[in-house]
């Protein structure tokens, strides 16, 4: 017997039990995931990097459908996504699923969020397309494994456009057979190349929102009746053969235990504004500066790490975007500040002379054994020579805000206490923190609310003052 196509057995999760009716505990984390991605979406429209895209957006508004966050509602639901799209991952904040190796949030949650407030959608349908739209992403990238960026493309818009569409499909409520044209249309749209390394450069803040809007423009041209092939996925000219370049793929696990386990939830929210493959360093330089090491005691910094493709280990960031994905420079922030933030990576911050320094005296190696233990698990070591001639070493294997870390085993609600902490601190810090006690409690309201209308409303306040982008 011939097996059902992939995108057949992607759509057949539009509704199924384990996204329409969720346990409490995924009810709970998909709470927390719209929580998070929604703080980093808003906080987004200060970047830089906005300004150009709400400016090309706004100018020519159609339809008011949907909000832009931090504009109000005033355009179609498909520039809806692909505006806070680009804003959600405008700071390098947005979730991450270690496995998967990519965000799934920047896309799934502002295709869905515009679905459901353009179309009156419960509260509750608004979290079960989030939890089909993440199930699909990280699914479709714990294939690769992170595989595609040895290849210049990049993961997160490519998996991304499909559950932007299952996100849309599901609240829509579209059929299985129209879900399936959904996903057909919206795979041959993958695309994201990531030359943005080369010169800081933007695009990567473009690419959830293009996989966003070609999310939701596929679900919306399936329901009048546009066709896509059902094995767009792993068909010969489909996605597998398009972005696997050779490279091994576990197509197997795309569907083991689909529909009765979801791999979505195991994504982590991220507490720092940089690429999250730095994350595991900086919590051990934040460990070393909490136990009180001192700068001037600091010999030199050796650091091993997995092989990425993506960080950076040159001594001195060549520009804000670079520093996001500079190893040596997020370490010493973390060494001689003790905390990174968003302020640690403009133009003045990356110039400051005692953290040049440190990066001066930082090696970085990409350890053998680190490598094959890569993506299932995160192995990084620091290791401080001290002027005195001693060293301390630190080993973590698993970043903070990753649900499978050690410090979440104990305490089932921390890291939705660290989302809400997470997003008191941002919203205040981009301008937005009046609003933030009644974003938390109506993001929270969400499982039981008639529609998303009170969460649109306070998004698409501007910021108080007001800030030019």
């Amino acid at each position: 017997m011939t097996a059902a196509p992939l995108a057949r057995r992607f759509a057949e999760l539009a509704n199924a039990a384990i996204v329409r009716h969720p346990t409490p505990a995924d009810q709970t984390r998909a709470v927390t995931y719209a929580l998070d991605t929604l703080a980093v979406t808003l906080a987004g429209f200060v970047a830089p990097s906005s300004g150009p895209v709400l400016r090309v957006l706004t100018a020519a508004a159609g339809k008011p459908d949907a909000t832009i966050f931090g504009v109000g509602r005033v355009t179609s639901v498909f520039d809806a996504a692909l505006g806070n799209g680009a804003m959600a991952h405008a700071l390098e904040l947005d979730d991450d699923h270690r496995i998967a190796v990519l965000h799934p949030g920047a896309v799934v949650v502002p295709a869905a969020f515009a679905v459901a407030e353009a179309t009156g959608a419960s509260g509750r349908d608004f979290l079960s397309g989030l939890l089909a739209g993440y199930e699909v992403v990280c699914r479709l990238g714990e294939v690769f494994r992170g595989s595609q960026f040895y290849h210049g493309v990049h993961p997160t818009p490519l998996c991304g456009v499909f559950g932007a569409a299952l996100a849309a499909a599901t609240i829509l409520r579209l059929d299985t057979e129209t879900t399936v044209q959904a996903l057909g249309i919206a795979g041959t749209q993958a695309s994201g190349l990531t030359e943005w390394k080369a010169d800081g450069s933007w695009i990567k803040r473009l690419h959830p929102g293009r996989a966003a809007h070609a999310g939701v423009l596929s679900a919306y041209l399936a329901r009048e009746g546009f066709t896509g092939p059902a094995t767009i996925i792993e068909g010969a000219g489909g996605f597998f053969n398009a972005f696997g370049y050779g490279e091994p793929l576990d197509v197997a696990g795309a569907t083991a235990g689909l529909g009765a386990v979801l791999h979505g939830t195991g994504t982590a929210i991220k507490p720092f504004p940089c690429c999250r493959f730095a994350h595991g360093a900086i919590d051990l330089a934040l460990e070393a500066h909490g136990l009180g090491i001192k700068l001037a005691s600091i010999a030199s910094i050796a650091l091993k790490i997995y092989r990425t493709d993506v960080l950076s280990y040159h001594a001195r960031p060549i520009n804000p975007v670079d520093a996001q994905f500079n190893l040596p420079y997020v370490v010493a922030v973390a060494l001689a500040v003790g905390r990174v933030t968003l302020g640690d990576f403009t133009d003045a911050a990356i110039a400051r002379p005692k953290l040049l320094d440190l990066c001066a005296r930082t090696s970085v190696v990409e350890d053998p054994d680190f490598n094959a233990k890569y993506p299932g698990e995160y192995w990084v070591e620091l290791k401080l020579r001290l002027t005195d001639g001693s060293e301390r070493k630190f080993l973590s294997t698993c970043p903070s805000g990753d649900p499978e870390a050690q410090r979440y085993a104990g305490d089932p609600g921390l890291l939705h206490r660290e989302a809400q902490a997470k997003t008191r601190a941002l919203l205040a810090e981009c301008g937005f923190g009046a609003i933030a006690e009644k974003f938390i409690t109506a993001v929270e309201a969400l499982p039981k609310a008639p529609d998303v209308r009170l969460v649109a409303d306070l998004l698409g306040r501007p910021p108080a003052p007001a800030r030019r982008v």
